[in-house]
């Protein structure tokens, strides 16, 4: 990040450039928005029951290590806390500079770089809540404009799907998205010659097909756990009421579980009877399918 901000303030002066003392003010502004968007990840974790380690701040932004109980409601509620910091602080910022300057026209809807450079102050107060606002909003945009895992945005759509058909469904889904929307920005950023789109649409691309090589390595089984495994809503120091859903979907689980065994159970014993050959396609499906799960 401190690279980032380093070449933002050496071409400050040029014609591209934000001039000295916009730059100084914007980069200090947006590192400090970052540093506080990974802290919202962060206590979002932990108000879910889970962990939160460390953060790291790097060129493209900032990377939270959290650890929220494998559930979707806890890692939704992980994911958005962060564009929620950003989001309380544009309230704040922008109702402060609506009430200052008499109308909501001085609040920056559309946050644009020529904006920043063109902007002149009524007095030094609006000038640093308008930088504020300004940061925080671009901030909030980029992260749920950006539908795609693994930034905000694509984490959020890949939770709820989660809720809805399992964790390795939803994470096969996000991921071939991600993929999509990395080569769509990819290519706007090469159309528009900017560095920067480029180089978020490479590592979303990365992500995601390392991703996917995963899921598809381990299989949908490997994965199944943190559908109806409820044992990670607890947490050392307190204890979480086990929402219904999760409950039900246990219940249900077991219950094709049994099923299952049965089924197994009565081709094993035609085996023995009649041999392999006996079996129907569907009979051999089912077999196959339990052998590989049990390995």
């Amino acid at each position: 990040m401190l690279v980032f901000v380093g070449l933002t303030l050496l071409l400050s002066g040029t014609s591209d450039g934000l001039g000295a003392h916009n730059a100084v003010v914007s980069m200090t502004i947006l590192f400090g928005s970052v540093l506080l968007h990974e802290f919202g990840h962060c206590f979002g974790a932990r108000w879910m029951g889970g962990h939160a380690d460390n953060i790291l701040m790097w060129p493209l932004g900032g990377l939270a290590s959290v650890d929220p109980p494998r559930r979707p409601w806890p890692s939704f509620v992980t994911t958005a806390a962060g564009p929620g910091v950003n989001l309380l602080i544009c309230i704040l910022t922008g109702t402060a500079l609506a009430i200052l300057n008499g109308t909501a026209a001085a609040v920056p809807w559309f946050p644009v770089r020529a904006g920043l450079r063109s902007y002149v102050p009524h007095d030094w107060t609006t000038y640093y809540l308008w930088c504020i606002f300004l940061v925080n909003y671009a901030l909030l945009i980029f992260n749920l404009l950006l539908v795609f895992y693994p930034f905000d945005g694509g984490r959020m759509v890949q939770e709820i799907l989660w809720a809805f058909v399992g964790y390795y469904k939803s994470m096969r889904f996000a991921v071939v998205v991600g993929m999509v929307g990395a080569v769509v920005v990819g290519m706007i950023g090469l159309a528009n010659f900017n560095l920067m789109l480029m180089v978020i649409a490479a590592f979303g691309f990365v992500q995601c097909m390392q991703q996917r090589r995963m899921l598809l390595e381990a299989g949908p089984y490997e994965f199944e756990e943190m559908d109806y495994s409820y044992s990670a809503s607890y947490d050392d120091r307190k204890q979480r009421k086990i929402d219904l859903r999760a409950r039900k979907r246990t219940q249900r689980v077991a219950s094709r579980s049994r099923v299952e065994e049965q089924k197994i159970d009565k081709i094993l014993a035609k085996v023995s009877a009649k041999g392999m050959h006996s079996l129907t396609w569907w009979e051999k499906r089912t077999l196959r399918k339990a052998s590989t799960r049990k390995r």
